[in-house]
């Protein structure tokens, strides 16, 4: 309901302003920018009565979602790809310690599509007709139900 994608975008908000600040550590500040751009995937599929299922893999699928909920270009997907590989990276492994410009970039890309989720949610009808190729995509995919049916 537009309760609920208000608070998360609020949430947003302030994980962006957090992946900010200065006096963070960079991998602190990457997580929480990577943070918002996971709870930007989740939120575009709530926009659109759709929530991820319990099963792992849920937050990669969110986002590569977008292209269908909120209009990404689809051969930006790839970017998000990078990003995700990356956390991966220097969470199991420690292998990734981002750089200011990796950090910068992430930034830039939550921030552009927090421009985007906040059009589609004022400018677009929420949710999906029965029959929606977005639902039956989704659902076919094993990934997501209508609201309320898990």
């Amino acid at each position: 309901d537009a309760e609920e994608i208000a608070r998360l975008l609020d949430k947003i908000k302030v994980k962006i302003a957090d992946a900010k600040v200065a006096e963070i550590s960079l991998d602190t500040r990457f997580d929480i920018a990577y943070e918002a751009l996971l709870q930007i995937g989740l939120a575009a599929l709530r926009y659109h009565n759709l929530r991820p299922n319990s099963r792992g893999g849920h937050y990669v699928t969110a986002l590569q979602t977008l292209p269908l909920t909120i209009g990404y270009p689809k051969q930006k997907i790839r970017h998000l790809e990078e990003f995700i590989k990356q956390r991966a990276a220097g969470l199991y492994d420690g292998s990734f310690t981002p750089s200011e410009k990796e950090l910068t970039g992430l930034i830039d890309e939550v921030c552009a599509l927090q421009l985007q989720l906040e059009f589609c949610s004022r400018c677009l009808q929420p949710g999906l007709q029965s029959g929606s190729d977005l639902a039956n995509w989704l659902i076919s995919k094993g990934k997501f139900s209508k609201y309320g049916l898990f």
